[in-house]
């Protein structure tokens, strides 16, 4: 399954990269100069010290100036456990958008950016409940247990991003990414409401929207050397246009 997901993953910039040359040139100031790839921390910790939540996050971006076309893969499983009912969840999701730099000018090539990302999730979960407890605790109904359960649910929804990646030394960075979620759809869904969402977070019924937060770790491949522009650069590039 890890080796299907990273195929799927590369293969998303692989089209990116593609797709950016033909709309902006293969040289010069639009061409993108680097891809970098990375991934959530976090997830080992999860893996190490949760019993309920556990992921695998991946993440890449491809430069156009400025800008940066961005993606996220993921895996997750959520699980709760308790005497009286059972709760399993399991799925994938993904995340595709775009960043500004704020420090583009910046010669270490530090990003400070906010974005907007499009996020999609599929996934199955499971409820087993046992009835005297959940349903008829004062009767005298005997203890049965049964099950409900959602097969191939997708989630859709979208994401205002902001956060930081700081290059700590050669072509690595540290970073994270602030997010609110927000226009959540879910669906189809028979008696079960889904109580998780993977990539989105718990399914509180009276909210469409939540926050989100991630580490990252990355490593940047350039293609060629980065050029930073300068403002008197622009002007110099405009004058030689109008001649």
């Amino acid at each position: 399954m890890i080796n299907s997901t990273l195929k799927y993953f590369f293969s998303i910039f692989i089209w990116l990269i593609f797709s950016s040359g033909l709309a902006f040139g293969q040289v010069g100031r639009y061409a993108p100069s680097a891809l970098r790839i990375g991934a959530d921390p976090g997830t080992l910790m999860y893996t190490v010290f949760s019993e309920k939540r556990g992921f695998f996050e991946l993440e890449s971006d491809v430069d156009i100036d400025k800008f940066f076309l961005v993606a996220n893969y993921g895996l997750s499983s959520y699980d709760l456990n308790e005497d009286t009912y059972s709760y399993s969840n399991n799925g994938t999701y993904f995340r595709i958008g775009a960043d500004i730099n704020l420090m583009n000018k910046d010669p270490n090539l530090n990003i400070a950016f906010f974005g907007i990302r499009y996020a999609a999730s599929r996934f199955n979960d499971k409820l087993n409940y046992n009835t005297k407890t959940m349903i008829h605790p004062d009767t005298g109904w005997p203890s049965t247990w049964e099950e409900s359960s959602n097969d191939n649910v997708r989630a859709r929804w979208f994401e205002l991003v902001s956060g930081m990646k700081i290059r700590v030394v050669k072509q690595l960075y540290f970073g994270f990414t602030i997010r609110y979620k927000i226009f959540k759809n879910v669906s189809p869904v028979d008696e079960l409401r889904p109580y998780y969402i993977p990539g989105f977070g718990k399914n509180i019924v009276s909210s469409n929207s939540a926050f989100g937060f991630n580490y990252y770790v990355s490593y940047r491949l350039p293609f060629r050397k980065k050029i930073i522009y300068t403002e008197n650069d622009k002007v110099i590039e405009d004058k030689k246009s109008k001649k």
